[in-house]
């Protein structure tokens, strides 16, 4: 998947208040934490008065993915290009 449809899964999950995972996969977990993304996700839904249209949405979340999309991934883990943090993984999960 890439990673504005890795974004939508995990708004998604968020939204049936489902358990979602710390951050959307393929996400650097320290800047998606430092930019608060997931409040910031709460705050355009709430603007949008709980219903964003599907244009407004795919903008939002277009906006989130062009700030979060310098990592570079290997086989064992992902270095985020914004904020140097080197994150290990297992093989096929974040």
């Amino acid at each position: 998947m890439n990673l504005i449809e890795n974004l939508k899964n995990y708004f998604s999950t968020v939204d049936k208040q489902e358990k979602a995972a710390d951050t959307p996969e393929g996400i650097c977990p320290n800047c998606w934490g430092r930019g608060e993304w997931e409040g910031e996700y709460y705050k355009f839904k709430k603007g949008e008065d709980g219903n964003p249209s599907n244009a407004t949405y795919n903008n939002f979340v277009q906006d989130v993915a062009r700030q979060l999309d310098k990592i570079t991934i290997d086989e064992y883990s992902f270095v985020c290009e914004t904020c140097k943090i080197k994150v290990l993984h297992k093989l096929g999960s974040y």
